[in-house]
């Protein structure tokens, strides 16, 4: 009977484990961010989700020009819009940097 007792303990303590890891794994960040300079003049819209329904995460996240909470329009620029520019994405100022309402 105490085996018994041990092995259920062990069983829900490894279901509880699983089941958090599934949780933090699906948690993926916001679905919008926006990218602001540090005179966050013209802040970009990015549109976190859609990019991760296409794009490996590793693609941005291990680029040299990553830089989470201290982007620069240089950073930005070089990360994001050579991306766009190979792969005939759109390009415009306005596309990321929306003028404001």
């Amino acid at each position: 009977m105490k085996k018994v007792l041990i092995y259920g303990v062990a069983a829900a303590f490894l279901c509880v484990t699983a089941a958090a890891g599934i949780s933090m794994a699906e948690d993926k960040g916001p679905a919008e961010i926006t990218l602001k300079t540090e005179a966050a003049k013209k802040p970009a819209l990015f549109p976190h989700a859609n990019h991760q329904a296409r794009i490996e995460c590793d693609k941005c996240h291990k680029d040299a020009n990553f830089a989470a909470g201290a982007w620069t329009k240089k950073a930005g620029h070089a990360l994001c819009k050579d991306c766009h520019k190979a792969n005939k994405a759109p390009t415009k100022c306005g596309t990321c940097h929306p003028k404001k309402k």
